[in-house]
C-alpha cells in the first residue's frame, strides 16, 4: 500500500510562517475570543420535531409522569443515556428510569422484545436517545400499549420515519437545522435545552437558575467517542466540555474514567478523551452490558472508582480479544488473495470464532491497515451474521448499503448507520454474496488512487516552544473531520530504542532548531535502518515526573 505525502491546499513547505497561520487555514479567526463559546452554538428553534419533544416533556415533569430512557449500547448511547436522566431530574422529573439492551439478547434499536421489557416498569412516556430512527415495530408496540413515545436520534432514516408523538433528528426530511453531525448525545443536549426554555417561560420561579452547562462533560465524552464530523458547533460542545473536565468539575465516573487511564485531567486533550477514556467506557457494551457503564457515569464519589475499575477491567479483557482476532483476520487476508496490495476495492470478512462486541474495532484496525472499506462479521444467533463496517473518505457507507439493498432485495435483513461507519445483518449462507457485491458497489464509487491511504501535512513546524505547541495541542477540540496538524520535516537519527511495548523512542535533530527533539514511533517495534529520514508527525507535549517537554508523535516516516 502506498502511503502519499501531500500538502494541505494553499501551502507550501516554508508559508506556514506561525501556528497562528495554521489556525486561519482551518478557518479559525485567532483575533476572536474566546474561541469556541457557547453563547455561539447554533440556536434550537430550527430542529424539526424539538417544540412537539420539548413540549411533551413539559406535561410529563409537571404530571410527574414515569419517563423511561432507552439508549444505545455504545459510548455515545450510555453519555446520552446519563444525560437525560440528569438533565430530566434537574428539570423537576421525579420518576426517571432507564434501559439500556443487551446487544447480545436484544441487538440494536427499540425492538418490541425490548418493548415488553421496557413495559415491565409501566412507563408513561418512553424517550429512545442515540437510536429509534428505524425501530418501526418497537414504536409501534409501544403506541399499542398506550405509551408515549419520544424518538432522539442522529443516525440517517430509512424509507419513512416510526409513528411516534415527537421525533428529533437533524437528519430527518425538512429538518433545517444547520450542524447535521450532531451525536445522539448532542440532539438529548438540545432536547433538554428546548425543555428548560419552555419550563422557564410557564415557571419562571427557580427555573431560569438551572445550569444545563453542569452536563457538558458528558456531551464532550459521548461526541468524541462516536467520532462525529467536529464541525464548528460540535467544537463548541466538546471545548466547552473538555474545560469543565480540566477544571476538575467533571462527574466522579468520568473523572475515576480519567484517572485509571493514566491521565490528568487538568491538560486532558480530546484526543486522550476519544482514544483512551471512551474505549473503557465502550468495553462495557462490547463485552457485557452497558448499564455498566452508564452506572459509571451516574456513581457517586464513593463508588466511582470501583465502576471504573470493572471497566478497566473489560477493557483489558476486549484488548487480548482483538489481538488474537486481529491475527486471525492476517491470516485470513493472505488466506483469500485481500492483502493490503489486492485489487479488492471493498472486503468483507468472517470467522466463526468472532466476538459480536468486537468485530467493529476489527474493521477500524483493517481498514487502516489496508486502506479500504472493510466489514467484519460475527455469527449471531438464528443462522444470522452481524457485520461492522467503516468506510474511507470518498465512499458513504450507510448509502452503498442502501444501494446493495436495493440491487439484491433481501440479501440485507438490517442496515443502518453513517458515512463512515454502519452495520448490517445477513444469513450465514450470504457471506460470499455480500462480500462479491460490496466489492462489487465500492468500486462503482471509487478509484484506484483512492485506496492509497494519504498523509496531508501543514507543512515544517513553525515553533518547537513549550508554550506555543502546549496552545495548539490542548486550545482546540481536534477529531473527527477537524484533525490535529500533521508537520513533515527531514530530521536527522541520533538515538533510537524499541520500548518494552513494542514503540521505538528517538532522539532527533533538525538543522533549522538548536535543540534536540523527543519522538515516539508507537507500534513501531523495529528500529529505522536510516540517519536521515523525512518524518510525518503531531506535536505533544509530554509530561514526565512534573515535567513538560514537547514531543513527536511520529505517524509516517519515508527513506
Amino acid at each position: 500500500m502506498t502511503i502519499e505525502l501531500i500538502r494541505r491546499p494553499g501551502q507550501t513547505a516554508t508559508d506556514l510562517a506561525s501556528l497562528e497561520t495554521l489556525l486561519s487555514v482551518r478557518g479559525i479567526a485567532v483575533s476572536t475570543q474566546p474561541l469556541y463559546a457557547l453563547a455561539g452554538l447554533v440556536p434550537p428553534d430550527t430542529m424539526k420535531g424539538l417544540d412537539p419533544a420539548a413540549s411533551l416533556l413539559v406535561t410529563a415533569i409537571q404530571q410527574q409522569s414515569r419517563i423511561l430512557i432507552i439508549g444505545d449500547y455504545d459510548a455515545d448511547g450510555a453519555t446520552s443515556v446519563a444525560l437525560m436522566i440528569e438533565g430530566l431530574r434537574l428539570l423537576g422529573a421525579r420518576h426517571v428510569e432507564y434501559l439500556v439492551p443487551n446487544r447480545f439478547e436484544y441487538g440494536y434499536g427499540l425492538s418490541p422484545e425490548l418493548v415488553d421489557l421496557a413495559l415491565t416498569q409501566r412507563p408513561d412516556l418512553i424517550i429512545t436517545v442515540d437510536q429509534g430512527i428505524v425501530s418501526f415495530e418497537g414504536v409501534a408496540a409501544a403506541k399499542a400499549a398506550g405509551v408515549r413515545v419520544i424518538v432522539t436520534d442522529h443516525h440517517l432514516p430509512g424509507q419513512g420515519l416510526p409513528a411516534a408523538d415527537a421525533i428529533v433528528n437533524p437528519n430527518q426530511n425538512g429538518c433545517e437545522f444547520p450542524s447535521k453531525a450532531l451525536a445522539g448525545v448532542g440532539v438529548a443536549f438540545y432536547l433538554l435545552i428546548k425543555t428548560r426554555a419552555l419550563l422557564v417561560a410557564a415557571l419562571p420561579e427557580g427555573s431560569d437558575r438551572i445550569n444545563l452547562a453542569q452536563l457538558l462533560d458528558l456531551v464532550a465524552l459521548g461526541t468524541v467517542a462516536d467520532l462525529v464530523p467536529l464541525d464548528e458547533n460540535n467544537r463548541r460542545l466538546v471545548q466547552s466540555g473538555i474545560k469543565r473536565i480540566r477544571a476538575g468539575r467533571a462527574r466522579p465516573g468520568i473523572q475515576a474514567l480519567i484517572e485509571i487511564s493514566g491521565l490528568d485531567h487538568r491538560v486532558l486533550t480530546t484526543t486522550q478523551l476519544a482514544f483512551n477514556v471512551a474505549p473503557r467506557l465502550n468495553a462495557a457494551g462490547r463485552l457485557e452490558d452497558m448499564s455498566l457503564g452508564v452506572a459509571c457515569l451516574l456513581a457517586t464519589p464513593e463508588a466511582a472508582q470501583a465502576s471504573a475499575a470493572r471497566l478497566d477491567e473489560l477493557n483489558r479483557t476486549r484488548r487480548e480479544i482483538e489481538q488474537s482476532m486481529q491475527a486471525q483476520a492476517a491470516e485470513l487476508l493472505l488466506a483469500v488473495g485481500r492483502a493490503p496490495d489486492s485489487a479488492r476495492f471493498g472486503i468483507s470478512l468472517f470467522d466463526s470464532r468472532w466476538h459480536e462486541g468486537v468485530v467493529g474495532i476489527l474493521a477500524s484496525r483493517v481498514r487502516a491497515q489496508c486502506a479500504r472499506p472493510v466489514f467484519a462479521f460475527a455469527e449471531a444467533s438464528n443462522g444470522l451474521l452481524k457485520g461492522s463496517g467503516r468506510s474511507i473518505e470518498g465512499l458513504q457507507l450507510r448509502d452503498l448499503l442502501a444501494e446493495m439493498d436495493a440491487a439484491r432485495q433481501g440479501l440485507l435483513q438490517k442496515f443502518g448507520g453513517h458515512a463512515m461507519a454502519a452495520g448490517v445483518t445477513i444469513r450465514q449462507e450470504d457471506f460470499s454474496e455480500f462480500a462479491t457485491l460490496f466489492d462489487l458497489h465500492a468500486k462503482a464509487h471509487l478509484s484506484g488512487r483512492d485506496l492509497n491511504e494519504r498523509i496531508v501535512s501543514e507543512g515544517l513546524v513553525p515553533s518547537f516552544d513549550l508554550e506555543r505547541v502546549a496552545g495548539l495541542v490542548r486550545d482546540h477540540p481536534w477529531g473527527q473531520g477537524f484533525p490535529e496538524p500533521i508537520f513533515d520535516e527531514g530530521l536527522e537519527i541520533v538515538e533510537q530504542k524499541v520500548l518494552k511495548g513494542g514503540h521505538l523512542k528517538l532522539k532527533l535533530l533538525s538543522v533549522r532548531f538548536p535543540a534536540a527533539l523527543e519522538g515516539i514511533f508507537f507500534n513501531q517495534d523495529r528500529v529505522i535502518d536510516r540517519r536521515n529520514v523525512r518524518f510525518a508527525f503531531k506535536l505533544d507535549v509530554n509530561r514526565y515526573r512534573g515535567v513538560d517537554r514537547v514531543q513527536l508523535l511520529i505517524v509516517h516516516y519515508w527513506p
